[in-house]
């Protein structure tokens, strides 16, 4: 801390020096806006709630006890602002302390009996207003469900950023087609392009016994492929997603070299919703 100094700004919380001991309040930035989920915006109710949850959980985590009052005045003001009812946030305030005190009660009580407690399993649906609240009936002890919302800040503000070269774009579905025939190899990676491309480009020089759909093909008929105008089917950040992508573009080909074994994930019943696609 600096020297004379008895307070110090630091991202979220303000570090206070008195009498020798140290104490944490709430920091607001001096770009601070106020402005937070609109009581009136499209979104669930959940989602509203989740709202007060959170700045209760920033007055009760950032800043010691003789501070939450001042911050709690501060999360009322806020939310009014921002055309939260009177009585919506005082209940959920309530709601969310004494959640905070059970959640705190039942750890210690599992640390004690060494219990291990199962937790419910979360699936997420698009938020649409009087049509999406009747998954609420789903909710139990096993499953709960949560609502998120189709129109976001980044469908309209982008970051503006270079595009990336196709070569090094990684989680890609691709496609390599031989440039003497209408043969075509479909499959998935979570690396570089480049570097997926660059073994199968390669593994006819590899001194191996395993099997390599490409390599046969290329030896077979005497062909190459298109190592330069490899195209790219689907980008999908998720593992599981990606190898769907990857079966459903394996169908589609018209001579595919894959094996029978890269679309056994795949139900026989889509298929032929595929082959009409």
């Amino acid at each position: 801390m600096e020297v004379g100094c008895d307070r110090l700004n630091f991202l979220n919380v303000t570090v206070i020096r008195d009498n020798e001991l140290i104490e944490f309040d709430w920091y607001h930035k001096p770009t601070f806006s106020g402005r937070y989920l609109n009581f009136w915006s499209q979104h669930a109710v959940s989602q509203k709630i989740g709202t007060i949850a959170r700045l209760v959980d920033r007055v009760i985590l950032l800043s010691n006890p003789k501070f939450h009052f001042d911050n709690l005045c501060f999360v009322i003001k806020v939310l009014l602002e921002n055309d939260y009812p009177l009585s919506f946030i005082f209940e959920n305030i309530n709601n969310r302390l004494k959640n905070i005190i059970m959640v705190s009660n039942r750890k210690r009580v599992v640390r004690d009996n060494s219990v291990d407690v199962v937790q419910p399993s979360w699936f997420s649906v698009s938020f649409v207003r009087g049509i999406t609240e009747k998954f609420n009936r789903l909710n139990n002890e096993h499953m709960r469900v949560s609502f998120y919302s189709v129109n976001k800040l980044r469908e309209f503000i982008r970051v503006h950023k270079d595009p990336l070269p196709r070569d090094k774009k990684s989680k890609v579905v691709y496609k390599i087609s031989c440039k003497s025939c209408d043969a075509s190899y479909v499959g998935q990676t979570c690396r570089q392009l480049k570097s997926r491309i660059t073994e199968h480009k390669n593994h006819i020089r590899w001194n191996t016994s395993a099997r390599n759909v490409i390599t046969e093909h290329r030896l077979q008929e005497g062909y190459d492929f298109d190592w330069d105008s490899v195209a790219i089917l689907d980008e999908e950040f998720h593992y599981r997603k990606r190898l769907i992508s990857e079966m459903i573009f394996i169908r589609r080909q018209t001579h595919g070299l894959n094996l029978q074994t890269d679309m056994k994930g795949l139900p026989k019943a889509y298929l032929p919703i595929i082959d009409k696609l």
